[in-house]
């Protein structure tokens, strides 16, 4: 009796035990499913957080008309018509060492600096030079008051009066012999706006008659005639331009007017004409140009503060301007822009403003207000901004943007991107150069999730369903021992198997087959129309014996002669229906492009990993509804398939719907199937013809190139988020439905 009383003893410690033990790793679980969501979360963070900016120490420069600073912003160059070239550091204004000599002083005209250090200056004497400004730093050191900053001349060529120097180009050296040649926009005294293009080997003036002038008769007869000359652009009648800025290769020029109106002109070469080959109206007068990274959008400020980005589209043989971004305007007339190194953002500035917006996202990332700002400069990098007044004092602040190109309407919305006529929904995350436009929208992933989704369960509910109806309701004890385990073993093959398969021998055999594959469901139900005469005719001994429960038994004979009909017979169909060539027939008659590794492809892969989950759970709850609902059915003279169709599936339901949500899951997580049999191109489009990208392959395929902490490696962090949020609701709403229909049948 003692001993018996001390196992019941022993036996309520151990369970005790056991659910403590079992309960703290259901916790332990959660708790890490917990911290993978927070970790993800905290990675992806950042992302929405607002720029921030920091006002800096101001200091007292001479005042100036150019500014230039080192791409570290710690030092700067500064352009001035009567000192010239002098660097200072920042943000405390000492100055550094003396460059070298350039034109003679004072300048008469200068450009701006270009992001690459170059500028143009015409010297008292009518000397056209062209300047490069670059960095000494002595053994690397990181003490900008020991930096010097070094101007290289080239050219001192006699140009005469030019009015004022709007734009320079350096155009690349053309063949190994190739000197440096410079391509130059300015205003005639006249205000005409014309160019010139200058070598480094040919030091001639130009030859027209305008480019002399009377206090400057000795330049003009110092050099002889030569091959340079000023080519007077064509503006329309009326039209009196204020700002120019070439193209990147110097091919052809933008010019604002003070009529309120941008127009672009091909600059002839060869011989050929200028032309004006196209304009778009600002509606305001322009008073400054510019151009963002990668030279490909024109920044354009008017008279009124306004602000808007134009490009330069090409269509059936013509050019046109078209308008395609528009930002918060600024207080005054806009002065002047100048762009960051590194990304899209840009700086813009007014006697009593400056700014740095963002191309794509059109965001204001900073603003501040100031009294008789003259020049501005961003730094390299975009995070230092500089601005100078009438009195030369210089004020710097920090601004802390690392992720600007990122915003809900670019991940969400349409947006209007460089080189494309509407806005879109476009994933593009790198691209050949360093210029290149990130193109983020997570639309296109989460359409292909969902197409890839659409087509697996398309492939994979019938067959899982209606395999587990079958295996549970009508085959013999015996059969469906075998059917079942040989459908669980199916799970077991990895993904990136069915993958291989998929993409290396089901994609190619399907391209040559694709039309006997479309034949085949109409050849199969053909042929087993033809079979169900036969069958009824057979001895009822035999239709008994290899009937009730083994039906299957004849579906494997009548694919296989339902394949055979189609392959016969989808030659002719392809000549009669489709001209002979069935990728061409869908692409001339609906506009569908057929890829290899296409939807239907995926969906097949796919839906043969869900199967076995989807099929797996319905078939137990399907097992599990009570023989003697099914009994009473049939014994009220309901036949076996009306017992299934209307009490067991019904009763199964809850059961069914969770095993089609996970199965859903499952699919929605997808990533090496998708990954190796399509062609992960993030288009729109319900073509079954066609690839996708998912979210789950594009973590996969762009985790390698997403350098660490940058926008890129938090956007898929923020698109593990989002997977990991859409699960969670599936499997929310998949419970609710469940409890609705357990507690409206009353069987689980």
């Amino acid at each position: 009796m003692a001993r018996s009383v001390s196992y019941k003893g022993v036996a309520k410690r151990l369970d005790r035990f056991m659910a403590w033990f079992i309960s703290l790793g259901g916790m332990t679980i959660i708790a890490a499913v917990l911290g993978i969501l927070l970790f993800i979360g905290k990675e992806a963070y950042p992302l929405f957080l607002s720029p921030r900016s920091k006002a800096l120490n101001t200091a007292s420069l001479p005042p100036s008309s150019g500014l230039a600073p080192d791409e570290t912003g710690r030092a700067l160059v500064t352009l001035d018509a009567a000192q010239g070239v002098r660097g200072f550091t920042v943000p405390d204004g000492r100055p550094l060492a003396q460059v070298a000599a350039g034109p003679a002083l004072p300048w008469r005209s200068h450009t701006g600096v270009d992001p690459k250090g170059g500028f143009a200056a015409l010297g008292a004497d009518h000397r056209l030079s062209f300047g490069q400004i670059s960095w000494d730093k002595p053994g690397q050191t990181t003490d900008p008051a020991q930096w010097a900053p070094v101007a290289k001349w080239e050219g001192g060529f006699p140009v005469g009066d030019l009015g004022a120097l709007l734009s320079v180009r350096t155009l690349a050296a053309s063949g190994l012999a190739g000197g440096e040649a410079w391509r130059v926009a300015a205003l005639g005294p006249g205000g005409a706006l014309r160019w010139a293009e200058f070598t480094g080997d040919d030091p001639a003036p130009p030859t027209d008659s305008d480019s002399a002038t009377p206090d400057a008769p000795a330049a003009k007869a110092a050099a002889p005639s030569g091959p340079v000359q000023w080519h007077a652009l064509p503006l329309p009648e009326g039209q009196h331009p204020t700002c120019a800025r070439l193209s990147a290769d110097g091919k052809s020029l933008f010019a604002g007017t003070r009529e309120g109106t941008v127009l672009y002109f091909n600059l002839g070469e060869d011989g050929a004409e200028d032309t004006l080959a196209a304009s778009v109206l600002f509606q305001e007068p322009v008073s400054a140009l510019g151009f963002a990274l990668g030279q490909n959008a024109l920044l354009v400020g008017g008279e009124q503060g306004g602000l808007a980005a134009v490009q330069a589209l090409r269509q059936n043989g013509k050019t046109e301007l078209q308008e395609f971004h528009r930002f918060p305007k600024l207080i005054g007339p806009v002065l002047g822009f100048m762009a960051s190194a590194r990304d899209k953002r840009f700086l813009s500035w007014s006697a009593g403003m400056v700014a740095v917006d963002h191309l794509t996202t059109e965001r204001r990332l900073f603003s501040a207000a100031g009294k008789d700002f003259k020049d501005a400069a961003l730094s390299a990098r975009g995070d230092t901004i500089f601005a100078q007044d009438g009195a030369g004092a210089l004020r710097t602040w920090n601004l802390d943007a690392p992720h600007p190109e990122i915003s809900p309407r670019i991940l969400w919305g349409k947006v209007h991107y460089e080189g494309y006529r509407n806005p879109e929904y476009v994933w593009q995350s790198s691209g050949g150069t360093d210029d290149f436009e990130p193109k983020l929208s997570l639309v296109p992933l989460v359409f292909g999730t969902l197409k890839g989704t659409f087509y697996a369960m398309i492939f994979a509910l019938p067959l899982a369903i209606l395999g587990a109806l079958y295996t549970s309701q009508f085959a013999t004890p015996r059969l469906r021992d075998t059917i079942k385990p040989l459908v669980e073993i199916m799970a077991a093959l990895p993904s990136v198997v069915l993958g291989f398969l998929a993409g290396l021998v089901l994609a190619p055999l399907f391209e040559k087959s694709a039309v006997s594959v479309l034949l085949l469901p109409l050849a199969t139900l053909a042929v087993a129309l033809a079979v169900v005469p036969i069958w009824i005719r057979m001895p009822k001994g035999f239709r008994l014996k290899w009937g009730n429960g083994r039906e299957v038994a004849w579906l494997v004979p009548t694919i296989l002669l339902g394949l055979v009909v189609a392959s016969l017979a989808a030659p002719a169909f392809e000549r009669i229906f489709m001209a002979g060539d069935f990728r061409a027939w869908l692409l001339q008659s609906h506009g569908y492009t057929y890829d290899q590794r296409n939807s239907i492809v995926v969906g097949f892969a796919m839906g043969f990993a869900v199967i076995p989950i989807i099929f797996t759970i319905s078939e137990d709850a399907l097992s599990a509804v009570p023989r003697s609902l099914t009994s009473a059915s049939l014994a009220c003279g309901a036949s076996p398939w009306q017992t299934a169709w209307r009490v067991v599936l019904p009763t199964a339901s809850p059961g069914i719907f969770s095993a089609v949500m996970v199965g859903l899951g499952r699919a929605i997580g997808e990533t090496m199937i998708v990954l190796m049999a399509t062609g992960n191109t993030p288009v729109m489009e319900w073509n079954p013809f066609n690839g996708m990208r998912t979210l789950a392959a594009n973590i996969a395929v762009e985790t390698p190139e997403a350098p660490a902490h940058g926008s890129l490696y938090r956007l898929l962090f923020f698109t593990a988020l989002l997977l990991f949020a859409l699960t969670f609701v599936l499997n929310t709403v998949a419970e609710l439905v469940r409890q609705h229909l357990r507690k409206r049948y009353e069987s689980f």
